[in-house]
């Protein structure tokens, strides 16, 4: 009886593993399937969305090839504003219909970074709705635009008779005079060129339930350096500076081409 017990248990262990071999094999049979379905080659991708960082905000492009699976050369283009640190926000002491302005700022700031890089795939998508985890750097020349800042100037003074755009000019323009900032557009055609470098170290985090659309948010550090200071501040206001380090964050959407594809 013992013996019949013992050979039923057997039968039964073999019947157990016998269905756990299945299992495992029909289980590896469909990761490969995944894994295979990841493995499509792409070529190319190109993506572009909204950078909000510590000074500012604005949009950036990126153009990659791929060179493996797991690395692609890219080239970007980022298009930011640059604040001062010490900016403060201030208004008319009598006309509250004045839109705001900077006290002691003379130009606004925006840097042109064109930056060669690479971009590497840690963890890639197996399934949909996974996240792919990757870093990147980038570095390469920044240029920066400086554009006077306008105001709108009454006169002759509090109450005026009249307000009339003007560059602004801290030594001639005083908090009871300046009405409000004036239009954005103007100084655009007396914009100068303020060149220097910059280097970019980030985390991509690429979600989405298809792999030829790009989804992807990114954080990161930025340093913008340039040989002669920002001339942002009026500098009897504040000190001006050479070297900008900003944390930065970034949403982009894009596309990605498949070897052979459109």
């Amino acid at each position: 009886m013992f013996e019949h017990s013992t050979s039923r248990f057997k039968v039964f262990c073999g019947r157990v593993v016998f269905a756990l071999c299945l299992l495992l094999g029909q289980f590896g049979i469909g990761l490969s399937a995944q894994e295979l379905g990841a493995e499509r080659l792409f070529t190319h991708r190109i993506d572009g969305g909204l950078t909000l960082h510590t000074r500012g905000m604005g949009v950036d492009f990126q153009f990659g090839k791929y060179a493996g699976a797991s690395k692609v050369r890219t080239v970007s283009i980022e298009i930011v504003s640059i604040k001062h640190e010490k900016e403060v926000k201030s208004y008319n002491p009598v006309y509250d219909q004045g839109r705001s302005y900077v006290y002691g700022k003379v130009n606004a700031f925006y840097a042109v970074r064109i930056g060669l890089g690479k971009r590497f795939v840690k963890t890639r998508k197996l399934r949909k709705g996974a996240v792919a985890l990757g870093w990147r750097y980038a570095f390469g020349p920044v240029v920066g635009l400086v554009k006077p800042v306008y105001l709108e100037i009454g006169y002759p003074t509090i109450p005026y008779d009249y307000v009339v755009s003007e560059r602004y000019n801290p030594e001639d323009h005083g908090i009871v005079n300046i009405y409000g900032r004036s239009s954005g557009l103007n100084g655009l055609l007396e914009m100068t060129v303020h060149p220097g470098g910059f280097a970019q170290l980030a985390l991509d985090f690429e979600y989405g339930g298809q792999r030829e659309v790009l989804r992807m948010i990114s954080v990161g550090v930025n340093l913008d350096a340039y040989p002669v200071a920002a001339p942002i501040m009026a500098e009897r206001f504040e000190q001006n500076s050479r070297l900008f380090f900003t944390l930065f964050a970034q949403w982009n959407m894009g596309h990605q081409r498949e070897l052979g594809g459109s």
